[in-house]
């Protein structure tokens, strides 16, 4: 909401709120419940044994799903809700006449959540061996530090806007480049140790990444265009409909509990 036009459209606003509504839903969701609500494993591996006075007693049991990915997705979908606050907060209650640095903290807010928590959903996926996040974090934390200062007391378009944006563009371009080269590893891992790799697979998660790649771009390059409001609203309801497909059918590997 760059120019806050959709706040004299009503309709966006019930998009606005829906967006965020049906992320706070999904939140809950992912950490309320460990099994899948939505699918049944079939087979022999979903089938559980107790002792009972009268004898062993087989269960069924839902695909169970990674702690760990739901817990990180869970988090995203918080900050997806941080982030519809957080900007129309700004917008309506603080430096509400502060166009400048309104924006530059809004921006800067998104980089340091979205983008992270982006990134450790997108790793917790790959199960083959722990791959840390902290490298891509700190290295987030420091570009947005470094240019929203930069741009807040200089009050200066180039290093709020510009320079956080190319920095944004170059980090997400290198974190794709090496989730591509961790899929490929990932998959080969995959091959060598399960026959069967019906929800086990996560290529999907690569043209997630580049997807939301080309969004970003779009996004950031509009000057806050009413219709491309629209489309980030549009694509948030799809990354969050996608993430929950991906976490419902992406079967634990381990306990990672």
């Amino acid at each position: 909401m760059y120019e806050y036009e959709g706040l004299q459209d009503v309709i966006f606003i019930a998009l606005y709120c829906v967006a965020a509504f049906t992320a706070l839903l999904a939140c809950v969701y992912l950490l309320c419940r460990r099994g899948n609500a939505f699918m049944q494993e079939k087979g022999p591996e979903s089938v559980k044994t107790i002792e009972t006075p009268n004898g062993p007693l087989r269960l069924g049991s839902g695909v169970r799903s990674s702690l760990r990915l739901r817990r990180w997705t869970a988090a995203l979908m918080a900050a997806i809700v941080g982030s519809h606050v957080w900007w129309y907060a700004l917008g309506q209650i603080w430096l509400t006449d502060d166009r400048l640095v309104r924006n530059i903290i809004a921006i800067a807010l998104d980089h340091v959540t979205l983008v992270p928590l982006t990134m450790a959903v997108l790793l917790a996926m790959l199960q083959d061996r722990h791959r840390p996040l902290w490298p891509w974090l700190v290295a987030e934390v420091s570009a947005v530090v470094v240019t929203a200062v930069m741009g807040i007391a200089g009050r200066d378009e180039f290093w709020g806007y510009d320079v956080l944006g190319y920095c944004q563009l170059a980090l997400i371009a290198g974190f794709i480049i090496y989730y591509a080269l961790a899929l490929r590893h990932y998959g080969r891992w995959l091959r060598d140790n399960y026959a069967n790799l019906e929800h086990k697979e996560v290529w999907q998660s690569l043209t997630f990444a580049v997807g939301l790649f080309v969004v970003y771009e779009v996004y950031t390059s509009n000057g806050g265009e009413l219709l491309r409001e629209y489309l980030s609203q549009i694509v948030t309801l799809v990354i969050i409909a996608f993430l929950l497909w991906r976490v419902e059918t992406l079967q634990e590997l381990k306990d990672e509990a």
